[in-house]
C-alpha cells in the first residue's frame, strides 16, 4: 500500500497553517489569558463502532473492564476505564497474577507513565501513583485535565478541556499559563538525542491541529492542520509524530523545526489508538472498523506494513512495553485487555 501524498514543500506547509496560532506571545506575565479567540472548529472525532469480536486472537485476553487509557512504568500497568477510575496490573503475561488493584482515585481524566510510577490527574489535582498504589498529591490545578506529559528536564505538562498547556515544576508550582488552543487534548515531546529533542507539541482535536510550542517563553510556532479528525499521536525516537486522522481514514507525519507534514498515508476502517515500539521502530494503530491492528515499519520516513492481528472489539488504548515488546490492547466496551507477545506477531518484509 502506498501512501496518497506526501508532503515536503515548505510552501504546502505553510498553506496548511492555522493562522490562528501562528503568531507568539510576548507577554512577561506567566499567565496568558487570551484563548484561542474566533477560530473554525470541528467536532472531535469519535472511532468507528467494532463489530463482534473473533472467537480466536493472538496473545491472551484478561478479563478487564472497559478502559480509554493504558501506561506502564517498569514492571506495572494501569488502566483508567472508560467510569475514570484506575487499576494497577502486574505487567501481565500469559497470565494477570496478582490479581488487579484498584487505586483511591476517584473521576481520573488523565494518566501517564513516570519513571517507576504514574502521573495522574482528577479534579482539581494532579497526583503521582506509586507501583503498590499509593498516590500522593503533586499539584493542585485549575479546569479539567486531559492531557499530561513530563518535558526532558522534568517539569510536568498539564492540558484542559478550556485550551489551557500548564507548565509546573516538580514540585507543582505553576511557570506559565498558555492559553492559547481550544483544547489540549495530548502533548507530546520529543525525547532527548533525537533531532528536535524537547520540542513540544500540542494535539488539539476541536481544530484538528498539531501546534509546537516554546514552554520556556509561551510562544506559539506556526500549527498545521491534523486532517479533519486528529484523534492520537505518538513521537518516536527521531522526534517525528505521527497522528491519527480518524475521521479521514489516515496516519499524518510532522516533523521539523519549523514543523512540517511529512506523509499522509492511508489506513481503514477508522485508525484510532496508537502505540510505538521504540525498540522495532514499529507504530502500532488500531482500526476499530475491523478489529484489527497494524504494526508499520517507519525506517524509511513513510510507513511500510510488517504485521496485522486481530484484536478486542473496541480498542480504546494500545501501549508497548519498551524492553520486551509486549503489545497490550484494552477494549473501551469491556472486552478485556489483550497481551501480545512480540514471538506471536508475524512480522515481514
Amino acid at each position: 500500500m502506498r501512501a496518497r501524498t506526501r508532503v515536503t514543500a515548505a510552501a504546502t506547509a505553510l498553506a496548511m497553517a492555522v493562522t490562528l496560532s501562528a503568531c507568539g506571545s510576548s507577554k512577561s506575565d506567566l499567565s496568558d489569558d487570551d484563548g484561542a479567540g474566533d477560530v473554525a472548529t470541528v467536532a472531535p472525532a469519535t472511532p468507528a463502532g467494532s463489530p463482534p469480536q473473533a472467537a480466536q486472537l493472538p496473545g491472551t485476553v484478561i478479563p478487564a473492564a472497559p478502559g480509554t487509557a493504558l501506561a506502564q512504568a517498569g514492571s506495572t500497568l494501569a488502566i483508567l476505564g472508560t467510569d475514570g477510575t484506575v487499576t494497577l496490573h502486574t505487567a501481565p503475561g500469559p497470565q494477570d497474577t496478582p490479581p488487579p488493584r484498584p487505586v483511591d482515585l476517584p473521576a481520573t481524566t488523565a494518566l501517564i507513565g513516570d519513571g517507576d510510577g504514574f502521573l495522574a490527574a482528577a479534579p482539581g489535582q494532579i497526583v503521582r501513583i506509586a507501583p503498590g498504589g499509593a498516590v500522593t498529591r503533586v499539584a493542585e490545578v485549575k479546569g479539567h485535565v486531559l492531557s499530561l506529559a513530563v518535558a526532558n528536564d522534568g517539569r510536568i505538562l498539564a492540558g484542559t478541556d478550556d485550551g489551557r498547556l500548564l507548565v509546573l515544576a516538580r514540585d507543582g508550582k505553576v511557570q506559565r499559563d498558555i492559553h492559547k488552543f481550544v483544547r489540549v487534548d495530548q502533548i507530546l515531546v520529543a525525547p532527548k538525542g533525537s533531532g528536535v529533542a524537547g520540542q513540544v507539541s500540542v494535539i488539539d482535536r476541536a481544530q484538528s491541529s498539531i501546534t509546537p510550542v516554546g514552554i520556556d517563553d509561551g510562544d506559539i510556532k506556526a500549527a498545521l492542520r491534523a486532517g479533519n479528525g486528529v484523534t492520537d499521536a505518538v513521537v518516536d525516537r527521531y522526534g517525528r509524530v505521527v497522528a491519527s486522522n480518524t475521521r479521514d481514514d489516515e496516519l499524518l507525519g510532522f516533523y521539523g523545526a519549523p514543523i512540517v507534514m511529512r506523509f499522509r498515508f492511508p489506513v481503514a476502517p477508522s485508525p484510532y489508538a496508537l502505540a510505538y515500539d521504540e525498540s522495532a521502530n514499529l507504530l502500532w494503530v488500531s482500526t476499530t472498523g475491523n478489529n484489527a491492528a497494524i504494526a508499520y515499519d517507519l525506517a524509511t520516513g513513510e510507513p511500510r506494513e510488517r504485521a496485522r492481528i486481530g484484536t478486542v472489539g473496541q480498542v480504546g488504548a494500545l501501549a508497548v512495553d519498551a524492553g520486551s515488546g509486549m503489545l497490550y490492547l484494552i477494549s473501551a466496551r469491556g472486552d478485556g485487555l489483550q497481551v501480545v507477545p512480540r514471538s506471536a506477531v508475524d512480522t515481514h518484509g
